[in-house]
C-alpha cells in the first residue's frame, strides 16, 4: 500500500478520507494543514499536523499527497497547496471514480473526477481540476487548471474554460464559447456568451453581475 497524506480537515477531506478506507492502492496515514486552521493534533482518528512541518514528519520519499479541499477562497486554497506540496517533492495522487470512463491521456496532474461523468476522449482537462458527478464534457472542450465543476455541468463541444473558475451545480455551457481566468458561474446559469476574466454570472440565460469574482465569498 502507498501512504498518503491528505491537506484538509473539513468537510471535503473527511469524504475522500472515508472513501478511500477500502482503497487497494492507497493508505491515508495522516492531514495536513495550516497551522492556523488546526483544530487540535487529530482528525477522522489520524494524526493532523501543520502544513509547514509535513515534509519532516512524512517525507516525499516514501508519502503521496492529495489536496482535499474544495473551492475555498474560489480555489486559491487548493492551488496555492497543490503547488507548495510538488514543490516539497509530493507526488499529487488523482482520483477517478470507478463509474467514469476516462481516457487518462487527458487529464493533467491532481485531478478528481467523480461519479458517472461522461468525458470525451478528445477534451483536455488541465492540472488540479475537479469535476464532480453527473458532469459532461464534450468534445474539443479544453478546462484550465485549478477549476472546479460541480454536479451535474455540461460544458458543450469546443468550449473553453480558463484557469481557476467555479462552474455552479448544473450550470451549463453553451459549444464554442470561452470562459475567461478566475469566473464564477452560479448554479443552473446558462452561460451563451464569452466571459472575461474574473467576471461573475447568473440566470438562465446567465447575465453578468457587476462584481468581480475576487470579492465573492466562496467556500
Amino acid at each position: 500500500m502507498e501512504k498518503l497524506i491528505l491537506y484538509g480537515n473539513k468537510t471535503v477531506a473527511r469524504g475522500t478520507y472515508l472513501g478511500l478506507k477500502n482503497h487497494p492502492k492507497y493508505e491515508v496515514v495522516a492531514f495536513t494543514v495550516d497551522r492556523e486552521y488546526l483544530e487540535g493534533d487529530r482528525f477522522c482518528d489520524l494524526p493532523i499536523v501543520p502544513f509547514d512541518t509535513v515534509r519532516d514528519a512524512y517525507p516525499p520519499h516514501a508519502h503521496k499527497m492529495h489536496i482535499a479541499v474544495g473551492f475555498v477562497s474560489n480555489n486559491k486554497i487548493r492551488k496555492e497547496r497543490y503547488l507548495s506540496s510538488k514543490e516539497m517533492g509530493y507526488q499529487m495522487v488523482s482520483f477517478i471514480n470507478h463509474t467514469t470512463s476516462v481516457d487518462p491521456k487527458i487529464i493533467g496532474d491532481h485531478c478528481v473526477i467523480g461519479e458517472y461523468c461522461t468525458i470525451s476522449s478528445m477534451a483536455r482537462i488541465g492540472n488540479n481540476v475537479t469535476i464532480s458527478a453527473g458532469c459532461i464534457i464534450a468534445e474539443d472542450v479544453v478546462i484550465g487548471d485549478h477549476c472546479f465543476l460541480s454536479g451535474g455541468v455540461a460544458v458543450a463541444g469546443g468550449a473553453r474554460i480558463g484557469s481557476g473558475c467555479y462552474l455552479g451545480i448544473r450550470s451549463i455551457i453553451r459549444n464554442k464559447i470561452t470562459i475567461g481566468n478566475h469566473c464564477v458561474i452560479g448554479a443552473g446559469a446558462l452561460m451563451l456568451e464569452n466571459a472575461e476574466d474574473n467576471s461573475v454570472y447568473l440566470g438562465e440565460p446567465a447575465t453578468l453581475l457587476s462584481i468581480s469574482s475576487d470579492k465573492l465569498p466562496l467556500g
